[in-house]
């Protein structure tokens, strides 16, 4: 299922006409100044931006250089599509809503030609969202996401395939937590955790799912009540390297 996912990602982004070929990298202070801003639709363009709300279904600049000095927001049913070769940095904390999807972050693993190694210096939080797809990025601070998800099924609703949710190739300052999400598929692969993982009473409709692999994680790593257990999958990974104690369902991935 994971190849399947990983082509529904390329299609978004082409679909979407943002596969990326460079990507510049200019400091906030010689871009152009905002204030608050609303996206409802379209692109993002290059700019410092006093904070950033996300409404519609909103797409990083091909070739834009992006900072938020405050908080990026992606309201209900918003999207923000960052699968780009635009550079985003956000300075606070990544909000999602309900309903609401988040791609963040080009790497060889989301189809891209480049990795644009973006950032987030705050914490990436998601109260029930349809899909978060993040690759190669830097969190600072934590990950929590509860519920959402879409449904248990993998009805064409994301771009024309699934809603599922993968963090791959990123560095996490804090705590990975998943929980009561309810969606088609979901993944963590060769991530580096600087806190605990605890993946608990999620269920997702395909049985390769809740892929748990090659992830170095500083604290403990925690599975209860998934519905597919925790597994290695198709995924052809290595088992997780774990400082901290094992527990539940993640015995059977180290």
């Amino acid at each position: 299922m994971q190849k399947t996912l990983r082509r529904t990602a390329v299609l978004a982004a082409a679909v979407l006409g943002v596969l990326a070929v460079t990507s510049s990298a200019a400091a906030s202070s010689t871009l152009p100044h905002f204030g608050d801003r609303v996206c409802r639709g379209g692109t993002i363009h290059s700019g410092s931006y006093a904070s950033l709300k996300v409404t519609g279904v909103c797409t990083l600049g091909n070739h834009a250089d992006v900072v938020v000095r405050g908080d990026l927001t992606v309201g209900h049913h918003g999207g923000l599509n960052a699968i780009t070769g635009g550079h985003l940095v956000v300075r606070g904390d990544m909000y999602v809503r309900s309903g609401g999807f988040a791609g963040v972050g080009c790497s060889p693993a989301a189809g891209c030609n480049v990795t644009t190694h973006d950032r987030v210096r705050g914490s990436v939080i998601a109260a029930a969202p349809l899909a978060m797809i993040f690759h190669s990025n830097r969190i600072d601070g934590r990950v929590r996401i509860k519920g959402g998800g879409g449904g248990v099924n993998c009805n064409p609703v994301l771009f024309g395939g699934p809603a599922f949710s993968t963090f791959e190739d990123n560095t996490v300052g804090g705590n990975i937590t998943v929980r009561l999400m309810r969606s088609c598929w979901f993944g963590l692969f060769r991530n580096h955790v600087a806190g605990s993982v605890t993946v608990n009473n999620n269920t997702f409709a395909d049985p390769d799912a809740t892929e748990i692999q090659t992830n170095v994680i500083a604290g403990d790593l925690s599975c209860f009540g998934n519905s597919p257990a925790a597994q290695r999958g198709d995924s052809m990974g290595n088992n997780n390297i774990v400082s901290g104690d094992v527990r539940g369902q993640c015995r059977a991935v180290v």
